[in-house]
């Protein structure tokens, strides 16, 4: 029987941060939902948190279409922009249709769902013409910006994880890092790279500084050989973040304290009862309307009445 184990990332430490009810639905409350007999709240709360949006969708299309380039180019094969602009439209449109006739049920926990189609919001033209500009720019950006050179000429015997999930214990917890892109160069310098298809947020740094300790701790290299890069392909700027012992030190220290919190709250949902006291919604009301779970959490303040109103995320 699968045990629930608490683990950490830097995407579930922004959840937990941004609202513990949200996580506690998402971690929790959706947990054995595949043991749920007959179907109920678990299996609510899961179809919820697996929820989608347009833009990260979008966002999803174009990492997916880039890590088949780099399929392309490992077996000896040319993938041209046109192509990569194909496949992220390919995959964008199957996504849709998934969703939009309800084809998703079949595999709820693997097929796309978005929450525009949950929700009954109203997706213009302009939106769906915006996803199409989106493609195209990425992989224009992907192909001609000098900046990326390096990565497109970066032999396949030198990379070390093409959208590779791996982990590493951490304060006796698992830790997941997704290194988009990352190779080692001629002085064995690891050289490790995020695709960005949104707005920069200050949440980035962090998160590739976590994917240097990932790298340290994995892959046995010094942090002096390490290069982070955040490549915004929607606007083709790329922004190296700098590394020093100091700001790994603090990032170590934010992930420490993250995880104490964590701790401090977790259980076993399938041995203890849920103190919902230790989760609350900390990020009503400003958060409640982009939330997944406003339908069924009673902190949203009667947001899923308005369930027609817009929900706007970058991707």
């Amino acid at each position: 029987m699968m045990k629930h184990e608490l683990s950490w990332s830097a995407s579930r430490a922004r959840e937990f941060e941004r609202c513990r009810r949200e996580n506690w639905y998402a971690r929790y409350r959706a947990w054995n939902w595949w043991g749920e007999e007959p179907r109920g709240e678990k299996y609510q709360a899961m179809v919820l948190k697996q929820l989608d949006s347009i833009p990260a969708f979008a966002g999803s299309c174009v990492h997916a279409a880039i890590e088949k380039w780099f399929q392309h180019k490992k077996a000896g094969t040319d993938m041209s922009q046109e192509e990569l602009f194909e496949e992220a439209r390919e995959l964008f449109r199957e996504g849709w249709r998934q969703s939009s006739t309800d084809a998703w049920k079949t595999r709820p926990n693997k097929l796309t769902h978005l929450e525009e189609h949950h929700f009954g919001i109203e997706v213009s033209k302009e939106r769906t013409d915006r996803v199409r500009q989106l493609f195209e720019v990425c992989a224009d950006n992907f192909f001609k910006s000098p900046t990326l050179e390096p990565v497109r000429r970066a032999h396949p015997d030198s990379w070390r994880s093409v959208e590779a999930l791996d982990s590493y214990q951490f304060m006796g917890v698992k830790v997941y890092a997704v290194p988009d892109f990352a190779y080692l160069d001629e002085d064995q310098t690891a050289h490790i790279w995020d695709w960005k298809t949104g707005r920069p947020r200050q949440e980035d740094d962090f998160q590739l500084l976590t994917y240097a300790l990932y790298a340290c701790e994995k892959w046995g290299i010094e942090p002096e050989k390490i290069r982070l890069y955040a490549s915004y392909l929607a606007t083709g700027d790329v922004k190296e973040i700098p590394i020093t012992l100091e700001r790994l030190s603090e990032a170590q220290d934010v992930m420490s304290n993250s995880l104490r919190e964590m701790r401090d709250i977790h259980y076993d949902p399938d041995e203890d009862p849920a103190v919902l006291e230790d989760w609350p919604t900390t990020g009503a009301p400003e958060a409640c309307n982009r939330c997944r779970f406003r339908e069924i959490c009673e902190g949203a303040n009667g947001l899923a009445d308005r369930q027609g109103e817009s929900v706007q995320q970058s991707c």
